[in-house]
């Protein structure tokens, strides 16, 4: 048995999915199934944000084996009792320990393969205890002088195993690394093809866009910030959007730019022109602001349509850029180890 974790949003649940997908094909024989816990604990969101929920099921039909039909209802509200218990959330997210502990519990024997997040050393998703506004400008800082060092000195990309042959019940997910260069998603790059297709666009507006963005050289800008601003911050500060900006227009003729971002960051944007090595006046430029909440993912499916992408650190971006068919596409990404064909 293989028990794929999944959490967080649409396109962290799309990269897991493909952990689900390639240990199915590395163990043929065994059962897999995924698991979604954190979706069913409202108290998660409160510390890390889920954003519209287990989305996979709805936008794309998927229909994968739950850990929760492995169990009948008594054993599996005591399993949830169990992980509801140990608070995992405000333990440093330490969910491997504590699900596999509650899966024991109740009679199965799995290995936690992603480790133990209170461990010495141990980093996941650590909270500072520090104020807020401090602790959002050392996150940036910190993260502009190792995005900075990076960009000097390309390094190794960690891609641990994800395509594990073994005999044993194993729980692992959320690795998030089949965004990477040597991540062997081409293994499985056929069955995420036919996995991920956007269900067919009915409202006018966004019909009018994607037609508009196939007729021409259309190039996606994900100019992710709201609470990615710190991982993103070297984008934003270290030129990175004009590098890559500029790059496309010395190669792409007449291009259309289409720039998507958070609600909250429309105006910024619109305000921060030469940050995107942009001239809203001279050049072709239309903001993506019209799909929110549940309807979210149409952005990516936009984005996708766009024949070149610019992403920043973001699995929603890189899904745009990742599922782009077009055979000449330019897709930028700040990092030498993401999987795009360029870095800047």
């Amino acid at each position: 048995m293989k028990i794929i974790h999944i959490e967080s949003g649409l396109g962290n649940q799309m990269l897991s999915y493909c952990e689900y997908l390639a240990m199915k094909k590395a163990n043929p024989g065994d059962d897999c199934y995924i698991e979604t816990i954190v979706y069913d604990i409202p108290e998660c969101n409160n510390v890390i944000c889920q954003w519209n929920g287990f989305e996979l099921e709805r936008i794309f039909h998927i229909d994968a084996p739950n850990i929760k039909s492995y169990f009948n209802d008594e054993v599996w509200q005591q399993v949830m009792a169990d992980i509801r218990k140990s608070q995992f959330w405000l333990r440093n997210w330490n969910y491997p320990v504590h699900f596999t502990n509650a899966f024991r519990h109740a009679g199965l024997e799995v290995v936690n393969m992603r480790g133990d997040f209170e461990a010495p050393g141990a980093s996941y998703k650590t909270t500072l205890s520090v104020p807020s506004y401090k602790k959002t400008f050392l996150f940036q800082y910190l993260n502009f002088l190792r995005k900075k060092h990076l960009r000097r000195k390309p390094t190794t990309p960690y891609s641990p195993e994800l395509f594990i042959q073994s005999e044993q019940n194993i729980f692992t997910g959320q690795q998030l690394t089949f965004k990477n260069k040597g991540s062997g998603i081409e293994k499985i790059d056929k069955e995420v093809r036919e996995t991920f297709v956007f269900p067919p666009i009915s409202d006018e507006r966004n019909q009018t866009a994607i037609d508009r963005i196939e007729s021409e050289q259309s190039v996606a800008i994900h100019a992710r910030r709201g609470d990615m601003l710190s991982f993103n911050f070297d984008c934003y500060h270290g030129g990175y959007f004009k590098r890559a900006v500029g790059y496309i227009k010395s190669v792409v003729n007449n291009p259309h730019f289409y720039i998507f971002c958070d609600p909250g960051s429309v105006e910024w944007a619109k305000q921060h022109s030469n940050v995107f090595g942009l001239d809203f006046k001279r050049d072709q430029i239309q903001f993506v602001d019209w799909n929110s909440g549940d309807d979210s993912w149409r952005d990516m499916q936009l984005m996708a349509a766009c024949k070149h992408q610019v992403i920043t650190r973001s699995s929603f971006g890189w899904w745009g850029a990742y599922l782009n068919p077009y055979p000449q596409k330019i897709t930028c990404s700040p990092d030498v180890f993401t999987d795009t064909t360029h870095h800047f």
